[in-house]
């Protein structure tokens, strides 16, 4: 969608009767001018512990988009994707307040950007309060590009080798680990389009092609060719992929 999001998502606020819904525009709608702000307050709340307070995380995140701005893109794009792609969810604001793998995914960007600047402590300890709250390891040299969906979230570990190209969705209990090679390239290339099913472990310094399904629960060691759905333990060719929007 083109515009400002959070303009959306407070129409959208603002036309549902609960008065869940005004309450949660009370708290935002005053202090935030776009979408980025909401988050900072949302993630901001939800990480913070006794080491680092809600003010002191919500800093940290403020200089983090200031340095990188093209992050609020980021937050949108991903934002559009779990609204476009998840038939369960029927508003925008539905992702932004609810959704544990949105938030999680976006958590981990900060933290990313954190390790890459070489606040390799502070990037873990974020990486800890993701999965603490969320259920969702990533590691923060993890690189993830745009559009990805993690559905329903618990239980999806991502690897510190690991990269995700865009628009791939991800449903719960998947693994993208390694096989135990303690050095170098050791988690999977996972190529934009993907889709994985639920409990699927993907290991070691693979490639699965572009636009491919892996079946849930399939045990994938080896490299996959584009556009297929690979399924079974170990994960083996079934045919051509079915087209998942």
């Amino acid at each position: 969608m083109t515009g400002n999001i959070w303009d959306r998502i407070r129409l959208e606020l603002e036309n549902t009767l609960e008065p869940i819904a005004k309450k949660i525009l009370d708290q935002y709608e005053k202090q935030c001018k776009d979408l980025a702000d909401v988050l900072t307050i949302i993630l901001s709340k939800k990480l913070s512990d006794d080491l680092i307070t809600s003010n002191e995380l919500a800093a940290i995140f403020k200089e983090i988009l200031t340095d990188n701005i093209e992050l609020k893109d980021t937050f949108k794009q991903d934002l559009t994707s779990y609204f476009e792609r998840d038939f369960a969810c029927i508003h925008y604001f539905e992702v932004l307040f609810f959704f544990r793998g949105y938030q999680a995914l976006q958590a981990h960007r900060f933290s990313h950007e954190l390790f890459k600047k070489g606040n390799l402590v502070t990037a873990k300890w974020l990486q800890n309060r993701i999965f603490e709250t969320y259920a969702i390891d990533i590691h923060p040299a993890a690189k993830i590009g745009k559009g990805l969906v993690i559905d329903h979230g618990i239980g999806v570990v991502i690897g510190e080798t690991c990269e995700i190209e865009d628009d791939v969705f991800i449903f719960h209990n998947v693994t993208l680990g390694s096989t135990g090679k303690t050095e170098g390239k050791r988690h999977p290339k996972i190529c934009s389009n993907v889709v994985i099913g639920a409990g699927a472990t993907i290991l070691g310094n693979i490639t699965i092609g572009a636009h491919s399904n892996i079946a849930a629960g399939a045990v994938v060691l080896k490299d996959t060719a584009s556009g297929i759905t690979v399924a079974g333990i170990p994960a083996k060719p079934k045919g051509k992929a079915n087209k998942i929007q």
